[in-house]
Parts: C-alpha cells; sequence; structure tokens
C-alpha cells in the first residue's frame, strides 16, 4: 500500500513542480513586463488588475492537471495590459519545452504504474516522449490560434475546430501507450475515439463534476483560494487520467492492440528517496502560495532606496461637486505619518529609462473592520488605522500633452504585496512619478471599484489629479511624496486639476467661485467670473486679471505652514464650509441677498449674492477684498 502511495505521491509532485514554476514565472513576467502563453491571467479589468473568472467551471483534465483548467489565477498580482515581443515568445516557448518534457515524465510515470505496477524512472521518460509531446504542444498551440482567429470572424468555426480537436484528444495518450510518433498517433486517434468513446463518457462525466467543485474553492479567501484547489486537483486530476489510461490500455490490450512494455527497469525506491517525495508536497505548495502573492519578488529588492515623506488628498460628495453637476473636483487634505521608501534611478539631466520597477515600502492607511460585541448583539465598523505595506510596481514612460514624460503603471502594474495587514476589502493601487523622479504618486482604491474612471494626471505630467469617482468617492485615496512640501507644489497641483473643472449651470454657481478662491487659482476665478458676466449675472469683484487674482488668494496664506495651509484647503472639497446667511436689509419680494465668507489663515473674505426666489437663478454677486 505504502508503494502504491509513493508511485501516485510522485506523480502530483510533478504536477505541483510545473503549476509552481509556471506561478513564479507568471509573477515574474508582470514585474518584468512580459506575459507567457497560455499561462497569463485570464481576464483583465479595465483599471488593469487581474480578475477571477466569476461562475462555474466543468472541464476534463487532460494529460496533467492545471489550475487553468479551473480559471483559477496563476497570480494575484495585478496584471495590467498583456505584454508581447520577442522576451515573451521566447519565455513562453522555453515553458512549452518544460511542459512537454514533464508530460512525457508524468505519463510515462502512469504507464510504468498502469502495466506492471511498478515506479519507472520519470527522467528516463521524459526523454523518451519529449519529442512528440513537443509537437503535440505546437499543434495544440496553432490550432488553437486558428480557432480563435475564425470564432472571432464566424463564431461557428470556432465550434467546429473545437469539436474536430476532442476527436484527436487521445493522440498523448496513445504516443505513450503504443510507442507511437505522433504522425501515427493522429492517425490512430480519431478512430479509437469513435471505438472507446462510451467507455470513456462515464469518466468524463465525473471528471467534469469534480472539476466543477473545485471551481468552487476559488472563492476561499487566499491563499486557501490557490492552495486548495491546487493540491485537491493534482491529487484528483491524476488519479482521474491513470484511470482514463488503465481503462484505454485494457480496451486496446482486448482489440488486440500492442502496448508495448518500457524499456528500462524500476526505479529507486530507498526510504530516504520516499521521505524527499513526501516532503516536496508541503513545500511546494508553500513555494506556490508564495509565488502567488508576489513574495518570490523580493528577492529583486536589493539596493538604497529613496524615503520621502506625504501628504493624502481624496475627493468626496463635496458640495461644490453637486453645485456644479458633478463637473467640479475638489479634495480633502490630510498629514500624517505617510512615508514611502523607493529605489528610482537618477531621472535628472533629460534621462528616461524606458520602464522604472521595484519593491517600494509605503506607510499610509488601511482601512479595517472594527467588531465591538454588546450582548448579544455584534456591531461592525470600519475605520481608518496607519499600516505599513508593499507595493511591487512596474511603471512604463507615458507622455504628457505637452510633450513632457512621466511614468505611470496605468500601462504597467502596480500591486499591493499581502502581508499582515488586513483590510475590510481588497485594494488595488496605480502609481505615478513625475518626469524627474521629485514626485510620487499612488492612488489607492477598492478593487471592485476600478480606476480608470479617477485616474488622472496633468497636462505637464508632474502631478496625479485625480478626478471624483462616481461610485463611494471617500474611498479612492491619493498620496503625494515629495522631498519638500511646499505650498507653492499644492497651488500649481490645484491649478492643473480646475483645468479640467468647468461650470455645467450657474445654479450655486458662488460655490465653485469660493471654492477656486480657496485653492488660490485666479484663473479659474476669472473663468468662472466671465462665465456669469455672459450669463448676464451682475458682478461686482476686483478689476484684476488672472495673475492679479492669482496673487492677491495666495497672499491670504502668506506666513502658513503647509499644513496649516491645507486645512483650509480642505474647506474647498468637503460639505457645510461655506453656509450662507440672508440679508434681510438687502433682500426684497423678489430676490434674496446672502452672505457667506471664505476662510483664509490672514482673514475672509466675503462673497454676497443674490437669488431669485421665483426660480432660484442668480442674480448678483459682489466680492470684497
Amino acid at each position: 500500500m505504502a508503494y502504491i502511495r509513493l508511485a501516485y505521491i510522485r506523480l502530483i509532485v510533478l504536477v505541483l513542480v510545473f503549476e509552481v514554476f509556471i506561478t513564479a514565472i507568471v509573477g515574474l513576467g508582470i514585474y518584468v513586463g512580459l506575459s507567457v502563453f497560455p499561462f497569463s491571467p485570464m481576464q483583465v479589468t479595465a483599471s488593469g488588475s487581474a480578475a477571477q473568472t466569476i461562475g462555474l467551471n466543468a472541464t476534463i483534465p487532460l494529460y496533467m492537471p492545471s489550475l487553468s483548467d479551473l480559471k483559477i489565477p496563476y497570480t494575484q498580482l495585478q496584471a495590467g495590459k498583456p505584454v508581447w515581443g520577442i522576451a515573451s515568445i521566447l519565455v513562453s516557448a522555453a515553458v512549452m519545452v518544460v511542459q512537454s518534457f514533464l508530460r512525457g515524465m508524468y505519463l510515462g510515470g502512469i504507464k510504468g504504474w498502469v502495466q506492471s505496477q511498478r515506479m519507472v524512472p520519470l527522467i528516463q521518460c521524459g526523454r523518451r516522449y519529449f519529442k512528440d509531446m513537443l509537437g503535440w504542444s505546437v499543434f495544440q498551440i496553432v490550432l488553437g490560434a486558428v480557432t480563435f482567429f475564425l470564432g472571432s470572424v464566424f463564431f461557428p468555426f470556432g465550434i467546429i475546430l473545437i469539436v474536430a480537436l476532442l476527436f484527436y484528444a487521445l493522440t498523448p495518450y496513445l504516443i505513450v501507450l503504443q510507442d507511437l510518433s505522433l504522425s501515427e498517433a493522429f492517425a490512430e486517434a480519431p478512430g479509437l475515439f469513435r471505438r472507446y468513446f462510451r467507455t470513456l463518457l462515464p469518466l468524463a462525466l465525473t471528471a467534469m463534476l469534480c472539476t466543477l467543485i473545485f471551481s468552487l474553492l476559488r472563492s476561499l479567501p487566499q491563499p486557501m483560494g490557490y492552495a486548495i484547489p491546487l493540491l485537491a486537483y493534482a491529487v484528483v486530476g491524476t488519479f482521474l487520467i491513470a484511470e482514463l489510461m488503465e481503462r484505454l490500455e485494457g480496451k486496446l490490450r482486448e482489440d488486440g492492440e500492442k502496448t508495448p512494455h518500457l524499456p528500462f527497469g524500476e526505479a529507486g525506491t530507498g526510504r530516504l528517496s520516499a521521505y524527499i517525495t513526501v516532503l516536496l508536497v508541503p513545500v511546494l505548495v508553500t513555494a506556490g502560495v508564495l509565488s502567488t502573492s508576489g513574495q518570490h519578488l523580493r528577492a529583486f529588492d536589493f539596493g538604497g532606496k529613496k524615503r520621502l515623506a506625504g501628504i493624502s488628498y481624496n475627493t468626496n460628495f463635496s458640495d461644490v461637486f453637486y453645485a456644479s453637476e458633478q463637473s467640479y473636483t475638489a479634495y480633502a487634505w490630510q498629514t500624517g505619518e505617510f512615508r514611502i521608501a523607493m529605489r528610482l534611478p537618477d531621472l535628472s539631466g533629460g534621462r528616461t529609462p524606458r520602464e522604472l520597477r521595484g519593491i517600494a515600502d509605503i506607510t499610509w492607511l488601511v482601512n479595517e473592520e472594527i467588531r465591538s460585541v454588546n450582548g448579544t448583539t455584534t456591531n461592525i465598523s470600519v475605520e481608518p488605522f496607519t499600516h505599513k505595506s508593499r507595493l511591487m510596481y512596474r511603471l512604463v514612460r507615458e507622455k504628457a500633452e505637452d510633450g513632457s514624460f512621466y511614468y505611470s503603471s496605468l500601462n504597467g502594474s502596480a500591486s499591493i504585496l499581502p502581508g499582515r495587514t488586513r483590510s475590510s476589502e481588497p485594494l488595488s493601487v496605480q502609481m505615478m512619478v513625475s518626469r524627474n523622479g521629485s514626485n510620487i504618486f499612488v492612488l489607492q482604491y477598492p478593487t471592485r471599484f476600478g480606476s480608470t474612471q479617477a485616474f488622472r494626471i496633468s497636462d505637464d505630467g508632474r502631478y496625479m489629479i485625480p478626478s471624483t469617482s462616481q461610485i463611494n468617492p471617500m474611498d479612492v485615496h491619493a498620496y503625494w511624496f515629495t522631498r519638500e512640501q511646499r505650498k507653492e507644489d499644492v497651488f500649481e497641483l490645484l491649478s492643473a486639476k480646475n483645468k479640467y473643472s468647468f461650470l455645467a449651470t450657474l445654479n450655486r454657481a458662488y460655490l465653485p467661485l469660493a471654492v477656486a478662491m480657496q485653492e488660490g487659482d485666479g484663473s479659474m476665478v476669472v473663468k468662472i467670473l466671465e462665465t456669469m458676466r455672459k450669463a448676464g449675472v451682475h458682478v461686482k469683484v476686483p478689476d484684476w486679471d488672472e495673475q492679479g487674482w492669482t496673487e492677491y488668494l495666495r497672499s491670504q496664506y502668506e506666513g502658513a505652514s503647509v499644513q496649516r495651509t491645507l486645512e483650509f484647503m480642505t474647506k474647498a472639497g468637503v460639505q457645510g464650509s461655506y453656509e450662507s446667511r440672508e440679508l434681510p436689509e438687502k433682500s426684497d419680494e423678489k430676490t434674496g441677498a446672502y452672505r457667506f465668507e471664505v476662510p483664509f489663515p490672514t482673514g475672509t473674505v466675503p462673497i454676497i449674492y443674490k437669488e431669485s426666489k421665483g426660480n432660484g437663478r442668480l442674480v448678483s454677486v459682489t466680492i470684497f477684498k
């Protein structure tokens, strides 16, 4: 009995070796920027993150069990867009070679057991069947490409080719069981498939039921969603393939077909080798768990890192967001112990490498669930806590609208490496580095939201200026890290952000005006005032141009620290900062006059506006300096 178990464990180890190998290669490919066909993540979202296929999956394990049969991703890392090139082709070819050799070892090992209940030398099996297995792999890839192309042109063509391929599905088994060449097995496979269809059908249905059950396990929390299906499918899939080969070998013998034995002796079964074989199972599963989470990429985390402090800013359902019909974005700012340590090359002097890659250490806020029990009642709340995380990044050089360069993960990749921190829900990130490396930005958001809507870069590639997400914008957080945080840079970021803001309506237009003043953006103030004048609103304000307004508004922050400045800037991005009070002495039956104040460190700037009591139309705006 122990002999039987060891024979199967050896085969299970072969499956685990290849699956863990692929897991490590796929994660490494994301880090260095290449895709591995056909093992790259099966589905990519608009945000560039690898997504698991939702729903049930029932298939038949062929030749060797594979997680791709169950549509289980090989990595938890955000994959980004597929990257194909010479390197990807060479790596994919190398993987195909390794798979063909291991497949020969695997099926040869099953043949030795099925025929004579003995453990055969697996390496020799791999050598014996490698050439034909490699030919079969090439055939599968070519036919798969043709099927995809024809299926995209006319769907029934793809279905016809898939059905046709089923008639040749026995080819690798015949190569091993009957010692046939690839061409000979091709000739035999269709006829034997038709002849043995009824015999093999019950086993195929059993296999489909098993894979359907295993496909449900991918919904388990990580790393169990990877480890349990990996081990369970390796064990059960090996049993199913062995049962198929045993039935096929029996039917061939009944029909007088030759099934020659392997021409080499029995493999050694020493106690030490048996212990090592058994020990390899948990070792390989553990290695797979570490690789699927990207932990193996820490081997590349060496060298000095630039350490920078930062601040956080996020969008929200602010007053100005509603007043502008969602066309004006404002930020709420937060200071704290935010830090990043990141390895960057020298980007000064016009140096523009194609990609930046590495692992960054970041200190930021992560939402966690807090459970409190009061008698029989359990209360669950979500609160932010400061945590340290590690980010894997591959930033690709991009060109801004003005021709400047910056580096972004949007066409590359960035992922949070799993650690001890457990957020209330899965999180994803996007990163951006300015052209000279002086500004580093990180966008943190719930994975289920995606980042396409919020991720936005200034025209000159210097700043990340997120737009307001339509779904829970308060859950999208941007972090800005720089060697020295200056008020001037904050003003420049807000000015760059406001190039994408505008007035969709004059309804409550005094709020965008107040926000533009709070942000020290004279250009936006002049634009809003001009829009009001063209709409017939009576405007009474100081006669300044864009530069005059900018100098005046920014002078209101003179002497204030960056932290103090951000406290006032935050008033633009929240609700209730500009509360109006009516002025009865200036109101009449048709119009109502109201006053509110825009606060600054040096004082307040009053604004008086009048609205029609009939239709709420803005009548006049007055700003007092």
